[in-house]
């Protein structure tokens, strides 16, 4: 185990700094099902692509942090149709799971998953046009030097495309009973859109979207059926999606 990842119970070596929860088992088995892909992953694609809709140059770069088994490249591929995309995830049997996936989807001359730190992206300086950073920041620690990292990798105007889970949904007991964040990290949305800012990304009204989808219900919508709800008044939105352009 890197001795900067903290184990499932959210405690880090002595000595260490954490800089990522390891999910626990449910949570890692989960994030390889069609509810997830489905309900959760491409839905928020839709949307984001559609907030991008003219911006995105044919024949770039994406980038995929935390890529986990790489899912997302197939629905990157169909939105962007990228020259490349490099994924990057700090879990090695994650990258190992997807990398052996790759020729499956019929991507493996653009594709390329790489174990890499958020932290420490293995990527150069303005190397990217496109971020696509899904249901990540939540599991950091260091959220803003990872940020920081998005920024200099992206080529100046490029676009980072963020989806996060706000901590109403996160500090929910189901969610705290099935899997592993760092509770100094979760965020409301405007909270998260304030930390994307003070990385030097521009993030304009048009440009972001918050909801409560079925998923993100405190049944985790096992009582519901998969459509997403308007919020009402009273109530603090569990998804904030925004796109936000470098500076």
């Amino acid at each position: 185990m890197d001795d900067r990842i903290a184990p499932a119970h959210g405690g880090a070596p002595a000595g260490a700094k954490a800089v990522w929860v390891r999910e626990t088992r449910f949570g890692r088995w989960f994030l390889g099902t069609e509810i997830w892909r489905r309900y959760v992953l491409a839905e928020a694609l839709r949307n984001l692509a559609r907030m991008v809709e003219g911006r995105v140059p044919v024949g770039g770069h994406i980038l995929d942090l935390g890529c986990g088994q790489g899912i997302a490249a197939p629905l990157l591929d169909a939105a962007f149709a990228p020259r490349r995309i490099t994924g990057i995830d700090i879990d090695p049997e994650l990258i190992a799971l997807g990398q052996r996936q790759t020729y499956d989807a019929g991507l493996s001359d653009r594709l390329l998953l790489r174990p890499g730190n958020a932290t420490d992206i293995p990527l150069a300086d303005a190397s990217v046009d496109l971020v696509l950073c899904h249901q990540v920041l939540h599991h950091l620690v260091p959220q803003r030097e990872a940020l920081a990292e998005l920024h200099r990798v992206l080529r100046p105007s490029g676009l980072l495309l963020m989806a996060e889970s706000c901590r109403s949904f996160i500090e929910t007991g189901l969610v705290r009973a099935l899997f592993r964040h760092p509770r100094e990290s979760q965020r409301n949305a405007d909270e998260y859109l304030d930390l994307v800012r003070s990385a030097g990304f521009r993030v304009d009204d048009r440009d972001v979207a918050t909801s409560s989808p079925w998923w993100s219900r405190r049944d985790l919508g096992l009582l519901g059926s998969p459509d997403r709800r308007r919020l009402t008044q009273a109530e603090e939105p569990t998804e904030v999606l925004c796109v936000a352009v470098k500076m």
